[in-house]
């Protein structure tokens, strides 16, 4: 068996109609007037806000952009772009008093007004973690300090879904996320989370390699497919996967391509040029973050 790229190839003229015909098949069952998309100017929103229009019509799609004080000035400014050149209606609702009600900004790090210095300390620990601080924050086996960082990143997305569902409520809309197949196996989302919850997830089924193939065929703006994975998560954390994993987002697509195939680890490190402990690793990951893919669980009776 070949471990390349080539494994995500997809018949877009097939699937694209799908995905298309799903998205206004759920909105009509679902009895809305409409859709809202949590627009961040990702590749992931970007290309689900325009699969939205392309659904159910230009006029009929919301994009919700949901800025506060410590969001990345980018990320507006790219999803205004994909707004605007889709021609679609937006709405800012700035989100700085709910996370500041919410004790969002009481982390140590939150009170440092120089974002400069928070992103070079966040980097130099990164850099010299090799992603174990992921692996041990999803065992719950790390550093008070640690915790206290991703309750503060948590409770922002938490805040952000809130928010998103008030809108949506108010005017009869359906909430449609972007969350894709690559994130969810890793944990790599917010557990309750604007990149979690929605009433449809349309590339749930795909890889990230598989998305970016979308939309380019789309027509997602070439500024948005050359971004680079940004969470918005910390200052210093600029590419979810190469900062926090220390792999590319195509090497991981590969590796959880493997892993779901049932391929050993020394074949999946051999194809993808990665140490077998690298991928050992990521196995561990997909292992420990299953709760997060089958939330409020229960006992068998």
């Amino acid at each position: 068996m070949k471990l390349d790229s080539s494994v995500f190839e997809l018949d877009l003229d097939r699937v694209i109609p799908v995905i298309e015909t799903f998205i206004a098949a759920k909105m009509n069952e679902l009895g809305r007037t409409g859709i809202v998309v949590p627009l961040s100017g990702g590749l992931d929103s970007s290309t689900v806000a325009v699969l939205c229009a392309q659904s159910v019509g230009l006029d009929k799609v919301t994009a919700l952009l949901l800025p506060d004080r410590q969001g990345a000035p980018d990320a507006i400014k790219f999803a205004t772009l994909v707004a605007d050149r889709l021609g679609i209606k937006t709405v800012r609702q700035d989100t700085t008093k709910l996370n500041k009600s919410g004790g969002v900004y009481d982390f140590i790090a939150n009170k440092v007004p120089n974002k400069k210095l928070v992103a070079s300390v966040v980097r130099r620990y990164l850099s010299g973690d090799d992603g174990n601080f992921y692996l041990a924050g999803i065992a719950g086996t790390d550093h008070q300090l640690t915790r206290e960082a991703l309750a503060s990143i948590y409770a922002k997305q938490r805040l952000r879904m809130v928010t998103t569902y008030h809108y949506a409520e108010l005017h009869r809309l359906m909430v449609v996320g972007s969350a894709h197949k690559s994130e969810d196996l890793l944990g790599l989302f917010v557990k309750f989370g604007v990149d979690d919850v929605a009433d449809l997830m349309p590339l749930k089924m795909l890889y990230r390699s598989q998305v970016l193939a979308i939309a380019a065929r789309v027509g997602v703006p070439t500024e948005v497919l050359e971004r680079s994975p940004n969470p918005e998560m910390l200052p210093g954390i600029e590419d979810k996967y190469q900062d926090v994993l220390h792999v590319s987002s195509e090497a991981v697509d590969l590796v959880l391509w493997g892993i779901e195939q049932g391929l050993d680890d020394a074949f999946i490190a051999e194809s993808v040029a990665l140490p077998v402990a690298k991928v050992a690793e990521l196995r561990d990951i997909v292992r420990l973050s299953a709760h997060m893919r089958h939330p409020s669980q229960f006992p068998q009776l």
